[in-house]
């Protein structure tokens, strides 16, 4: 009798970094993402961010612009810098997506960003197009 290995593959959820400092756009965000089957991780603000990068090795990072403290500009420079997140999507996710910050988003290190008002459906296809 034939044996068979590997017929039943484990799916490996990619993992997300969010980060976010406000609690509502969290729960939403997770809730939305968790039922897509992806993993995530919340840091609160661009330290917390920073430091969980490095442990968490995420597949795509979500990241709020204007915080307290580090901003996502900020952030994303240092990101940058890290081993291992260098290549790494970091997307902005921002009540401020005019078109005249693209280029300011661009240089600082965000892959792209989107306005927060966007909606469910967007995020979703902004996720599914780094991670599918």
């Amino acid at each position: 009798m034939e044996e068979r290995t590997g017929y039943l593959e484990e799916s490996v959820a990619k993992h997300i970094l969010y980060i976010e400092d406000n609690p509502n756009d969290q729960r939403l965000v997770k809730k939305v993402l968790a039922t897509q089957g992806y993993e995530l991780t919340i840091a609160g603000d661009g330290q917390e961010g920073l430091d969980k990068a490095q442990t968490v090795n995420p597949d795509l990072i979500l990241m709020d612009v204007q915080m307290p403290g580090l901003d996502g500009l900020e952030t994303v420079r240092r990101l940058r810098k890290l081993e291992g997140c260098d290549q790494v999507p970091v997307v902005a996710l921002t009540a401020y997506a005019e078109k005249y910050k693209r280029e300011l988003y661009l240089e600082a290190g965000f892959t792209d960003y989107q306005q927060k008002q966007a909606g469910i459906r967007p995020l979703v296809e902004l996720v599914k197009r780094f991670l599918d």
